[in-house]
């Protein structure tokens, strides 16, 4: 049995080593273009900055180590060309010949390639960053040119890291993004944060800004946008990934309308005899069904388990319970200075015309307001507004990774609302709150549902309920600090005191600081027969989605 692996990074590496773990005597080999396999390409921003100071590290395994320990053959600097289906082989070519491999299984982990606008191809001084060698290119011309001045063009995860760490090492970064708003991942009032934050640590940020040219002047480079050009030490582009799927397309094998390749639920391609994993693939959306493509290593890893467990059953006669791979929610993380920002499921943008939903935005701290060093977690939970399925949450703030955990465990596992509210965290102060911001969203949750509250969002004061009475139930130093245009500041403590000047033939909205002290104030008015909707978030989150960055 010879099993080749075209592809030698995250999927491609880890269907190598299990598979060889599942069986001793099959014959693995491993094909990748480049010079190193197995490496950790989600650091290489890191290495930019020295975060990351050994290069050697960023090297999870090499060609010496699979060939001694794996006893698994690796034939670097090698491109597949081709593929013959019908004789079971495939074409590789290096820098001195052209050749055939004999295979038996295929296993095609591409990954995808960066996305260059052809005004900025083979411009010298553009770069991209997928691979330890353009991590190379990049440090040395950032040594060679004294660089001062560094453009990173897109507003991704790469993109983040790239000006995050070319900005710990003392160069003045300017973030370009096409898009309104930084990380697609999450709705625009909660990339706000993130705004927020990287222009706090000196990040020149430019949106709805495609840039439209790349051209040298004199020793620069020079970036054109819609506002005008500017000039450059060097330009890092991440603005994102197709997938690498031309060899599987030129051998017939079945592609989507965007050229991802698809697959069965055991990552089998349209010919049994080859399977696929990894950035190039369509997989399962478990959310809304359908088809989906997510370009992340962690599904790519779990599409590698389920893959080499198929072959081992199916071909090398293992005995194996085989799961079904029922695909990724997108779970995601990026680190922005002093805060995290994670997300999974689906955002708002992704569900407009498809679910009738709704969200609920909380700010809990991550810990115990009374423990030192208790800072707010941001956090949006999206839901269906008639069954109260969970759709997806987003969070940005300290400890936002803990959140988003959670949500994910509870999203893959269809869980409910009321699993949020009785969710079982651990507590100590350091560590969190004895009702955490989990439970808090599970808790309103519920009593939306429960007809306990009804909500307003911050986007529809101006249409929905241009009409309504707003009133901000703060305390009048907080209300005079600074308040949302319209609200007249009546303080909770004073409420009952004041019924008769409310009118109960209007709808009325309450606003607080981020919505606890409202949620008292619409009980309230509730008891005493008014329509009222909390403002759901209270002023900060008002205030965050209408900032102008």
């Amino acid at each position: 049995m010879h099993i080749v692996i075209v592809g030698g990074v995250a999927g491609g590496a880890a269907c190598a080593a299990r598979l060889r773990r599942l069986d001793e005597k099959a014959q693995i080999t491993i094909v990748e273009k480049g010079s190193y396999v197995s490496f950790a390409n989600c650091g290489l921003p890191y290495f930019l900055s020295g975060v990351i100071t050994d290069r050697d590290n960023l090297f999870v395994a090499d060609k010496k180590l699979f060939e001694n320990r794996f006893n698994i053959n690796v034939i670097d600097n090698t491109a597949a060309t081709s593929i013959d289906r019908a004789n079971k082989c495939v074409t590789l070519q290096d820098k001195n010949k052209t050749y055939s491999l004999n295979y038996d299984v295929l296993i095609l982990s591409p990954g995808s390639t960066a996305i260059v606008p052809p005004f900025a191809s083979g411009i010298d001084g553009v770069f991209t960053l997928r691979t330890v060698p353009d991590a190379d290119a990049i440090k040395a011309r950032i040594k060679s040119r004294d660089a001062k001045k560094v453009l990173v063009v897109g507003g991704g995860f790469i993109g983040l890291e790239c000006a995050e760490n070319l900005n710990h090492i003392g160069i003045e970064v300017s973030l370009a993004e096409g898009a309104p708003q930084v990380l697609p991942p999450f709705d625009f009032e909660m990339a706000q944060f993130v705004h927020q934050e990287l222009k706090a640590h000196g990040i020149k940020l430019k949106l709805n800004s495609p840039i439209t040219n790349i051209s040298h002047e004199g020793d620069k480079l020079k970036a054109e946008f819609k506002d005008g050009a500017f000039l450059f030490d060097a330009i890092i582009l991440a603005i994102g990934g197709r997938p690498n799927s031309v060899l599987a397309k030129d051998s017939g094998i079945s592609l989507n309308e965007r050229d991802f390749i698809k697959v069965n639920d055991f990552m089998q391609t349209s010919d049994p005899n080859i399977y696929a994993l990894g950035d190039a693939v369509e997989i399962n959306d478990p959310l809304l069904g359908g088809k989906t493509a997510i370009a992340l290593a962690g599904p790519a890893n779990k599409q590698a388990r389920v893959l080499c467990s198929h072959i081992a059953k199916n071909l090398l006669n293992k005995d194996l319970q085989v799961l079904p791979y029922k695909g990724a929610m997108g779970a995601s993380i990026v680190k922005v200075f002093d805060i995290e920002a994670a997300s999974v499921g689906l955002n708002e943008r992704m569900l407009k015309d498809k679910v009738d939903y709704d969200a609920v935005w909380l700010h809990p701290n991550q810990h115990a307001g009374y423990y030192p060093g208790a800072l707010q977690c941001h956090l949006k939970v999206i839901y269906d507004k008639k069954s109260f399925k969970l759709l997806g949450a987003q969070a940005v703030g300290a400890e936002a990774a803990k959140r988003i955990e959670i949500m994910s465990a509870y999203l893959s596992k269809n869980g409910t609302i009321d699993d949020l509210a009785y969710h079982e965290q651990v507590y100590a102060p350091p560590f969190s709150s004895a009702r955490d911001g989990i439970n808090y969203a599970g808790c309103v949750l519920e009593n939306i549902r429960d007809g306990l509250i009804k909500t307003a969002r911050f986007d529809e004061l101006d249409s929905r309920f241009k009409d309504a009475l707003l009133i901000d139930v703060r305390n009048p130093d907080e209300f005079n600090l600074r308040h949302i245009p319209g609200f007249i500041n009546l303080p909770l403590d004073t409420l009952r005191k004041n019924l008769d000047k409310l009118d109960k033939n209007k709808e009325i909205i309450i606003t607080c600081a981020v919505g606890i002290r409202g949620y008292n104030a619409c009980r309230i008015l509730d008891a005493y027969g008014f329509k009222v909707y909390n403002l759901s978030g209270g002023v900060l989150t008002y205030f965050t989605a209408n900032a102008k960055i």
